[in-house]
């Protein structure tokens, strides 16, 4: 989970949903207001994240339709 680690690091755990329908859910939060949300399966076999730079209240809401992918590191 390395990609992951790098993403996210500085950021701080806001919030945390596990069992929803299959998956674990992590959001975490910069100050600045940046924030990513890691999707991880119950089984731990598999993990996504979307990343955004605002409204982080929303898009924890509407964690569960959201379209997450693979990280990215450019």
């Amino acid at each position: 989970m390395s990609k992951f680690t790098s993403i996210t690091k500085g950021m701080t755990i806001a919030d945390i949903a596990e069992g929803e329908s299959g998956y674990n859910y992590y959001g975490k939060i910069r100050t600045n207001g940046e924030w990513a949300i890691v999707r991880e399966t119950v089984a731990g076999t598999e993990y996504r994240i979307i990343i955004g730079a605002r409204d982080y209240s929303t898009a924890w809401a509407g964690r569960g339709s959201a379209s997450y992918g693979l990280p990215t590191i450019g």
